[in-house]
């Protein structure tokens, strides 16, 4: 019987990233998309390396994609992950 042990790693619900991480347009993990981008890779290229490199859902992928490029808010990728603001319980 063969067993792929890399294949759950790959289809990963929660990303791997903590929220300070998220929150950092600064951090290296955006620079890197900012960086493929810059280099002729498609959307859908960048948003499959996010999600082999980082885990999450195909929306993750998508919005974190599109926080990097600054073309969307940190605030919807939080929402979506649960841990905006307005989301938490305080």
């Amino acid at each position: 019987m063969y067993l792929n042990f890399l294949e759950p790693l790959l289809s990963t619900t929660f990303p791997t990233l903590c929220e300070s991480t998220l929150t950092n347009l600064k951090a290296v993990e955006y620079q890197w998309v900012r960086s493929l981008y810059v280099e002729g890779y498609d959307t859908n290229e960048i948003n499959h390396y996010i999600q082999a490199c980082f885990g999450g859902d195909q929306t993750f992928a998508d919005l974190f994609r599109r926080v990097a490029l600054y073309q969307d808010s940190i605030y919807v990728l939080l929402q979506h992950l649960g841990c905006a603001p307005s989301s938490k319980e305080f």
